[in-house]
């Protein structure tokens, strides 16, 4: 259903008409005295004041008040319908519970279901009543924060029938709060005509009577007298103000209410979807340092296997005699091609030693070896010779290999998860993410197309600045009995929202995007790889 829509009901008064009025405000605003005013000013009416006087009372159902009243707690706990006759007409006034409770948002969460649950319960608004403490010097953050709540559920076309109460000033010129800036935060611009003070001489009665039990009807009277006057004069002012506007029908309400409710449940998926996606890129982080030091582990234990040579010396026959030295150690060829006749020779008469002497590497005087410098005795002569040979062989290191191999596996398993799975796990979560972006812009647009309000981030913002503040005014007994750790974790929910809301904005619209961020989250490496630097 398209919102807007308003009643066929005409703009004058008529016999047995009923006009209907939302009052809202701040806590401690003072709705319910008005409400109590409206109620006692006709018996003035009826009886006159001095008789009447003996009968006030209050009329707001006692069973709905806050029976713990501590300060900044709303007096008022549910939205409640009164109905007063006021001359030919009935006048059906919606009390509702005072915004910025300081029990909690939550409890400003029931209090708007109930306004709304409560307006429904009647065909038509003719007017939504602000309060406002006409003695505050400035629109406080508590202010704003009631402004952006109430305005939240409050469909557009409802402006046009918005009404100011600066209540506690007989009239503007006492007024300390800037009207311009209220009526800033209202949506709207609130037409002078209906803008209304009010000295509310019900509250100097109530005082009274706490204070005075005692005291005769007749003082009262003479003392109250006058202020009982002229409230019924802007009462009156107020009522006429309200007849003239056209009735909102209560159906726009409930459906902006729905919209509201779509949008906190759009902005609950996405911090979900939101917080899956992060707990993913912590697992990924997370086997990329696994990855990281399996690589690290193959390195180190890459040199298991190690290949030794070792020189060789080995006897090869030849053709030809040669003169050899086998000093230990030694291993030369003295004199390869030697002409001496071999050992062991019967034809030569000499000893098989002494014909080394013979020798052309031998010298004559010393009988020693000048290619090796050793004597003669230690040489021999035949038909082989000394050669050297390099021989290789190959030591695996066991506990090395082992830790290789298992570093190896691991980054091969790893690699493979991270491609096959955590890969496609990342990027249809981050889908999730882009389309559930757009799924609450979409709401939130739709919610900003048709609430007073003049933005959802702007409602979220208000709501940080008031827990803000009360951080800063919560005594030290805070930290103790809880209320502190409440309040922070509260403040941390609403930067949450307010950072989600301006991510979703920005979503990437196109896979290729996605594609993109996938790759700076997830590495790439090789089963291959020996370098823990070699991440692609």
């Amino acid at each position: 259903n398209k919102m807007g829509n308003q009643s066929s009901k005409g703009n004058s008064a008529t016999k047995g008409e009923v006009y209907h009025m939302l009052l809202v405000g701040e806590t401690g605003s003072g709705k319910t005295s008005f409400l109590n005013l409206v109620y006692n000013v006709q018996l003035v009416h009826k009886l006159g004041f001095a008789t009447s006087a003996k009968q006030f009372r209050k009329y707001n159902k006692i069973k709905f008040e806050n029976p713990s009243m501590r300060p900044m707690e709303s007096a008022t706990m549910r939205s409640e319908l009164y109905e007063v006759r006021f001359e030919d007409m009935t006048i059906g006034i919606i009390d509702t519970p005072g915004f910025g409770d300081t029990r909690g948002f939550e409890i400003d969460k029931q209090n708007v279901k109930d306004i709304v649950d409560k307006v429904n319960g009647v065909e038509y608004i003719n007017c939504i009543c602000f309060v406002i403490n006409g003695r505050q010097a400035r629109v406080t953050p508590q202010f704003q924060y009631v402004v952006s709540e109430i305005s939240a559920v409050l469909p557009k076309m409802s402006v046009m029938n918005m009404v100011v109460l600066l209540t506690n000033t007989r009239d503007e010129t006492e007024a300390n709060i800037d009207m311009k800036e209220v009526t800033s935060f209202l949506g709207g611009e609130i037409m002078q005509e209906n803008i209304f003070c009010l000295e509310n001489p019900y509250c100097k009665l109530d005082k009274l009577r706490n204070k005075k039990p005692d005291l005769p009807c007749e003082e009262i009277a003479t003392g109250l007298k006058d202020d009982f006057s002229v409230a019924s004069k802007t009462l009156e002012a107020i009522l006429t103000s309200m007849m003239r506007l056209n009735p909102v029908k209560t159906c726009d309400f409930m459906t902006l209410f729905l919209m509201k409710e779509a949008v906190e449940k759009a902005t609950l998926n996405l911090m979900i979807a939101c917080q899956n996606q992060a707990s993913l890129i912590t697992v990924i982080g997370l086997k990329k340092q696994e990855i990281d030091e399996a690589l690290k582990m193959k390195t180190l234990n890459q040199s298991f296997r190690n290949t030794y040579t070792v020189p060789k010396i080995i006897i090869v026959y030849t053709e030809d005699r040669n003169t050899l030295c086998g000093a230990d150690g030694c291993y030369s060829n003295c004199h390869l091609n030697c002409i001496l006749p071999k050992q062991g020779d019967h034809k030569v008469k000499m000893c098989d030693k002494d014909i080394i002497k013979l020798c052309h590497c031998m010298d004559e005087v010393t009988n020693i070896c000048s290619k090796c410098h050793h004597s003669f005795d230690t040489h021999y002569h035949m038909m082989h010779k000394f050669e050297k040979k390099d021989e290789q062989f190959t030591y695996f290191d066991e506990a090395m290999k082992e830790r290789y191999e298992k570093a190896e596996k691991s980054v091969d398993d790893l690699s493979t998860l991270m491609k096959d799975q955590l890969d496609s796990k990342l990027k249809m979560a981050m889908e999730e993410v882009v389309q559930l972006s757009k799924d609450l812009i979409n709401k939130v647009n739709h919610f900003e197309e048709h609430a007073s309000a003049a933005s959802y981030a702007k409602l979220i913002e208000c709501q940080l600045i008031l827990v803000e503040q009360r951080i800063k005014a919560t005594p030290a007994d805070g930290i103790i009995n809880g209320i502190m750790s409440e309040l922070v974790k509260t403040k941390e929910q609403l930067e949450e929202k307010l950072q989600l809301l301006t991510k979703a904005r920005q979503a990437p619209s196109a896979s290729k995007d996605i594609n993109a961020d996938i790759n700076l989250v997830i590495p790439r490496t090789s089963a291959k790889c020996s370098d823990p630097e070699d991440i692609c």
